[in-house]
């Protein structure tokens, strides 16, 4: 196990690199450099300067710094090499023999490496290192879970991995028997997009993945190489070397500047008169290649949504849908459930048509 302290004041003045730019536009450039170089960019030298209107010397002045307060990594060979941000790595590894209690870890292992963040930023890592770390210890059934912090100047990143069975054959087993219902692996990441699946409904709600995924700045599952994610992925089922010893990895990444308040997220779901009322689901991640045409497809969404008062279905990304899908999902899921308010976001032109016309024929 290692730790290494970081640095997270983005007003550092740089005043040997240049006296000229004030303390607030030597904090942006500095800040800009930082976020460049963790997008790889092959350009930033010359973006930086023309964005600042600093010479190329400069530039370099300020990458030195950023070198010697370990903030950046210096490339082994500068001709070709990329410069890349300074992070730390801290390991974890826990026994679920041993009695684990998410809470006391969280105290424990993960607060001193976050405890220099801004206390917003902190309380939305309470919350989802205790929720993603509950479900590995309760819900698993591994024998081992390990933890990786790693951190940088820009963002912190947690991941939690578990050898157990799996969290979308927990799923599917669950459907199995306890409703009968034989779905796929496929089906099993969908059911947790709406927001309210628990395998063990006497003891939790089934809200924990839905707010961390949306409380985090960025949230990945891994299981049997496939992934529930709300970032646009090219193909759900990917080859990941480590899954062969990992029932599921949790990845979570939040920047270290969030200015997110965790009472935001709940606020956009939640009442305190109706609790978890309302859900948002992007249509896009939920079917092969954006493209749902058929009513089973539909039937299945339903299923997964009907507990709630009011649904957002977001169709950013998706490029045309089919009738029979819309004509099940509209009309004859909306009339079975007419209590249900159902909104439409982000539809093009041949979507919204294609509901409109659905809705008045």
């Amino acid at each position: 196990m290692f730790r290494y302290a970081i640095k997270c004041e983005i007003n550092i003045e740089y005043r040997g690199a240049c006296m000229s730019l004030t303390s607030e536009l030597r904090a942006k450039m500095k800040l800009y450099m930082l976020e460049h170089i963790e997008r790889n960019d092959k350009d930033l030298i010359a973006k930086t300067m023309d964005t600042f209107s600093v010479s190329k010397t400069t530039v370099y002045n300020y990458l030195e710094r950023m070198v010697k307060d370990q903030l950046i990594v210096k490339p082994s060979n500068p001709k070709t090499g990329k410069y890349e941000l300074y992070t730390s790595n801290t390991l974890f590894h826990y026994s679920t023999s041993s009695h684990l209690e998410e809470d006391r870890i969280f105290s424990h292992d993960i607060l001193p490496i976050i405890s220099n963040l801004p206390k917003n930023v902190r309380d939305i890592w309470s919350y989802a290192f205790t929720e993603m770390m509950n479900n590995a210890i309760e819900h698993s059934e591994a024998s081992k879970i390990d933890c990786l912090v790693s951190q940088n100047f820009l963002n912190t990143q947690i991941f939690i991995s578990d050898n157990g069975i799996g969290i979308f054959r927990k799923i599917q087993k669950y459907f199995l028997e306890e409703r009968g219902d034989v779905i796929t692996l496929d089906e099993a990441v969908d059911a947790l997009f709406p927001g309210k699946l628990t395998t063990a409904r006497e003891n939790h709600s089934g809200e924990g993945i839905f707010f961390t995924s949306r409380a985090v700045d960025r949230f990945v599952i891994c299981s049997d190489e496939r992934i529930f994610a709300h970032q646009p992925f090219l193909d759900r089922k990917i080859n990941i070397e480590q899954m062969k010893d990992h029932g599921t990895i949790v990845d979570m990444v939040l920047s270290n500047t969030s200015a997110k308040p965790i009472k935001e997220v709940f606020d956009m779901f939640t009442d305190p008169d109706r609790g978890f009322f309302k859900t948002q689901i992007p249509i896009a991640h939920m079917f092969a290649n954006g493209y749902p045409v058929s009513r089973s497809e539909a039937r299945r969404l339903g299923m997964f949504v009907k507990d709630f008062e009011e649904i957002t279905f977001d169709f950013a990304n998706v490029d045309q849908v089919g009738q029979a899908f819309t004509h099940e999902l509209f009309i004859v899921f909306q009339n079975k459930h007419p209590q249900i308010h159902m909104n439409v976001v982000n539809a093009n032109e041949d979507v919204a048509s294609m509901i409109k016309r659905v809705k008045h024929s």
